[in-house]
């Protein structure tokens, strides 16, 4: 049996895994199944035992998981110590710095370098162990950042020393993650990266066992939110990098089925609805300074743009009949009272004699996940919960139960956010029920909900569900228009022209001036909804919308077509004595050196640019990486370098 691919990415509602034929390009089997957010290996063993049949060969299995963008999300990242070598505290405070520091234990201790790579004050490891010692027992990693790090790591390698031989604790140093000198970014990105890694290893550990139940001995590799991939242990000591990946695999993959170089792919999903760009067969980079759970860090992602919108985002509206969907994203009516089929009796009884106008939380059923960590405090809440426990509930008889006026009493939120209980409510994909575009589950339950809902405006449920239809077209029309051109619409209430340019190409009602936008390249859909939110926009932008073959599954599809990538960057800039430009300094990670010419620290640059890349490309899983050069001119005689090794898994 020739030896195939398997690709799996867990997504915020689906996770989807496909069997491609690396010879031919086919896919052989794809399947989706619902993501386990309380635990991605089950959705995971879901994907093996359905695609996983006797006599498959496999050659590489590649995963893109949501488990780093979650941990924080969700709180579940566990707690570090950060160390930070050489950083001026006061300084740090005065400007209130630390709060862009991730870490529940922060110590500034004695050392660090200058950004001439000059030692600045010889490292206190005296203190770093004192702090180490006291912060024992109340965290699980070390994170250390030395100021200037990156051009002389020196005191970093030393503190990392010193620390592993402390407590058997995983411990992060920065430079080994960026060569970007941001100080506070690349701290923050090293206390993100420690506070992941107990995780992604008991994760790795926990995919590596099924695997090797199943008698597969081939390669692991994860994909990295720019799009390329590494090995899986690679990527579990780095699991930072790990975040945003999705977008990354549904652009690589909407464009490898579409067959195209340049595209715009818009990937519909259950929960986000995300925006990326092709060109030239590779996705554009934002820079390295993707947002990680609200801190700056020094991590490449690819550019791109995701929002709250998709076939289970809430379809909120009110008493006014102002209507919004998102960017909540629930469970849709339909499939609680399929799986569970005595709410499911209940609920069908209580649309047939519910009011005859009311809001969206009026339908709001809430369903118990797993147990709080914690006896919640509030009585009324506990109460709640012990409801729950005999399945799911309408929000009202749980109000009513508990002597509460409000949801947000019960601290819905929080519980949301912890995982404790899932909000289930009207979304589009009931709406697809009504229309029989998508009905796998109880149909009977969201039409009687949509009726209900419709009857706000007077309308039938088949109304409704194309009027939300049109409003999700809409708003991705907006999101793309903002995408694209780098700038924000004004608000309805703002009035400005944009938004009445954007207004008259939507439904044209001037009889003087009118307005038409066109997409020049063709537009990619991608995911399970995206065929019925996506082919208005051929005429809300005049775009060319293509659904290749497969599409439903492209994210999967893009774990296993990229290419393992390491990227490093070098400076160089003049230098003056005696007011006239005496040389050119080199600054590349973790050295520095001055030259007399410019080329001369150009060769100096790209030597050590290629030796670095080359070798992480390898420890990163790739076999015989090539090189790509990269130079980008700066103002006053200063020159960027990049160098990029890119090879196959």
């Amino acid at each position: 049996m020739p030896a195939f691919y398997l690709g799996i990415d867990t997504g915020g509602t689906f996770t989807d895994g496909v069997l491609l034929d690396p010879a031919s390009g086919r896919i052989l089997a794809a399947c989706k199944v619902p993501t386990t957010h309380q635990d991605l290996t089950l959705c995971i063993r879901a994907v093996l035992e359905q695609l996983l049949q006797p006599g498959v060969s496999l050659g590489l299995v590649s995963l893109s998981t949501t488990l780093a963008t979650n941990a924080i999300a969700e709180g579940k990242n566990r707690p570090v110590a950060l160390f930070l070598l050489g950083y001026d505290r006061e300084l740090v405070e005065k400007f209130e710095l630390d709060r862009e520091l991730p870490a529940g234990q922060v110590s500034f201790i004695s050392g660090g370098h200058t950004l001439e790579g000059r030692e600045q004050a010889p490292l206190d490891e005296a203190g770093l162990l004192a702090a180490a010692r006291q912060a024992l027992g109340a965290v699980e990693a070390f994170a250390v950042s030395g100021y200037a790090g990156v051009v002389n790591p020196a005191h970093e390698e030393r503190a990392g020393e010193l620390l592993a031989g402390l407590a058997g604790l995983p411990v992060v140093q920065g430079h080994h993650l960026t060569s970007q000198v941001g100080s506070i970014r690349r701290a923050a990105t090293a206390a993100i990266n420690a506070s992941l890694i107990p995780e992604a290893y008991a994760f790795l550990g926990s995919v590596e066992a099924m695997l090797k139940e199943r008698g597969v001995t081939c390669p692991l590799v994860m994909v990295r939110g720019d799009g390329s991939l590494a090995g899986a242990e690679f990527a579990a000591r780095r699991p930072v990098e790990i975040i945003h990946s999705g977008p990354a695999t549904s652009a690589i993959g909407g464009a490898y089925l579409a067959g195209v170089e340049d595209a715009l792919v818009v990937d519909v999903g259950g929960t986000t609805t995300d925006l990326a760009l092709v060109h030239a067969g590779r996705t554009l980079l934002d820079g390295g300074r993707a947002t990680v759970g609200g801190y700056q860090t020094c991590v490449r992602t690819i550019h791109a743009r995701s929002f709250g919108l998709g076939g289970d985002s809430l379809v909120h509206f009110d008493l006014r009949q102002n209507l919004q969907v998102g960017p909540e994203r629930v469970i849709p009516l339909a499939r609680v009272a399929h799986e569970y089929p005595e709410t499911g009796h209940e609920m069908r009884a209580w649309l047939r004699g519910a009011p005859s106008v009311l809001y969206s939380d009026r339908l709001e059923y809430w369903l118990l996940l797993r147990e709080p960590a914690s006896p919640p405090a509030d009585p009324r809440v506990r109460k709640a919960l012990d409801l729950l426990r005999g399945g799911p509930k309408r929000v009202g008889e749980i109000l009513k139960h508990v002597g509460a006026v409000s949801p947000l009493l019960l601290e819905r939120d929080s519980l949301v956010r912890r995982g404790v209980i899932a909000r289930c409510a009207l979304t589009p994909t009931d709406l697809l029920h009504v229309s029989g575009e998508y009905a796998p589950w109880d149909a009977e339950a969201a039409l009687l909900a949509a009726e209900t809902a419709a009857r706000l405006w007077g309308r039938q449920a088949d109304w409704l569900a194309g009027h939300v239809k049109r409003w999700m077209a809409e708003r991705i029309a907006a999101e793309i228009v903002q995408f694209l051109s780098g700038r924000e619409l004004e608000t309805a209430a703002e009035d400005g022209l944009g938004r009445w340019l954007f207004d008259e190409n939507l439904s044209p009602a001037n009889p003087h001036l009118g307005c038409r936008f066109e997409l020049k390249l063709p537009l990619v859909g991608i995911g399970a909804p995206a065929r019925v939110f996506l082919p208005p926009l051929e005429r809300l932008l005049g775009a060319r919308v293509v659904f290749p073959e497969h599409y439903q599954v492209a994210n999967a599809v893009g774990t296993v077509v990229g290419n393992i990538l390491v990227r490093h960057e070098a400076e160089i800039s003049p230098f003056a004595e005696g007011g006239k430009i005496a040389g050119y300094t080199a600054r590349a990670p973790g050295c520095q050196e001055r030259f007399t010419t410019r080329g001369e620290a150009v060769q100096f640059a790209r030597r050590v640019l290629a030796e670095l890349a080359r070798e992480q490309a390898r420890r990163a899983g790739a076999a015989d990486p090539a090189l790509e050069f990269e130079e980008v001119e700066g103002v006053e005689g200063f020159l960027r370098v990049a160098a990029s090794a890119i090879g196959k898994p």
